[in-house]
């Protein structure tokens, strides 16, 4: 009888050891702000009302791993985006619409597959002043109505990133699916970043194919970024410069630019104060060039829980016609030459 206790008691402690080789994780944010928007119609009139997403894009997902042995590790993500203001998907139809990726990972690096983050992304999130918040920025698809942003994810993709020592290596591609065409609707992209500690910087590129058409042509994207980040004291200072050229299939070639930069500086542990501008310039005639200021301050009551005000003026130059390209401080179009939004908001993390 004592044998056979000790017999169970051993493979329940084995049993245990196995189970704490792999974890699973559930983690989210939420973030709902209320906004104000001028010019927000045709007649002028100004918009209140309530967002989710104004430092982050609320989302829930999970994150497991799998130690495999030998140094190497199995991983999955699955996110999804959420309308915090009334609980409805982002993505009409379709559950994990941020990501869905599974992968292996050792110290030569990670690769994985599924719909991720492109290379771009990833390297430039840091770089934007307002890292990517959806109030206000204008990478890498919301802003500015010409919106020449590059992928900010793809399906179908395989993803490799690699870490050495204070270089990272990004890479990815994404098969386009079609019948007949191995380059209709296909994806590439990579980017390297040096990170010295004080200093960093990073290039990237991303590439993307239109699907093909019935003359065996396609459109061609591609958009080219360079920038930096210095760090002094409780600030940083951040800057860079993305260049976009879009091929139809007819017509004439457009090309786009954004310089973007800012300053970041964390006045107690708590309290972050952020400004940034954004210039774009279009070559396309009768387009206008635009120009946004942001100012964001954020404030943590713990490591979980933040508030945020955030006010932006956006501002565009008139068409030959007398109109005006939509400025967009968000993704509502402005219906004169500038736009000013104010938010304020609250971010929880689990």
């Amino acid at each position: 009888m004592k044998k056979q206790c000790l017999v169970a008691a051993l493979a329940a402690t084995g049993c245990v050891c196995a189970h704490a080789q792999s974890s699973v994780t559930l983690y989210g944010v939420i973030d709902t702000n209320i906004e104000y928007l001028t010019h927000a119609s045709a007649t002028g009139g100004s918009l209140i009302r309530e967002n989710s997403g104004g430092l982050s894009n609320s989302r829930f997902g999970f994150r497991g791993t799998e130690d495999l042995g030998a140094g190497t590790t199995a991983w999955f993500v699955l996110e999804a985006g959420f309308n915090s203001n009334d609980g409805t998907p982002a993505t009409a139809g379709t559950l994990f619409n941020r990501t869905a990726a599974v992968g292996l990972s050792n110290k030569l690096g990670s690769l994985s597959a599924g719909l991720q983050y492109t290379a771009m992304y990833d390297l430039l999130e840091k770089y934007d002043p307002m890292g990517y918040a959806p109030q206000y920025t204008w990478f890498p698809t919301t802003g500015s109505s010409d919106d020449f942003s590059y992928k900010a994810r793809l399906d179908n993709s395989v993803k490799y990133t690699g870490q050495f020592g204070g270089l990272k290596a990004i890479a990815d591609y994404s098969f386009g699916g079609d019948a007949g065409s191995f380059q209709s609707s296909a994806a590439y992209g990579g980017g390297l970043e040096y990170d010295a500690g004080t200093f960093s910087a990073a290039v990237a590129y991303d590439y993307r194919n239109g699907a093909v058409n019935s003359s065996g042509t396609w459109t061609k994207s591609r958009n080219l970024s360079l920038s930096f980040l210095q760090r002094i004291g409780d600030g940083e200072i951040v800057g860079g410069y993305e260049h976009y050229l879009y091929n139809p299939t007819k017509s004439a070639s457009v090309s786009a630019a954004l310089w973007f930069g800012g300053v970041r500086y964390r006045f107690t542990p708590g309290f972050q104060l952020t400004a940034a501008t954004y210039y774009q310039s279009n070559k396309t005639a009768d387009v206008s060039n635009s120009w946004m200021g942001v100012l964001s301050a954020d404030y943590s009551f713990t490591k979980r829980t933040d508030v945020y005000a955030t006010v932006a003026y956006a501002a565009a130059t008139r068409y030959a016609n007398g109109t005006y390209t939509p400025v967009g401080v968000t993704d509502a179009t402005a219906f004169a030459s500038n736009q000013t939004g104010v938010t304020l908001g609250i971010r929880h993390r689990f």
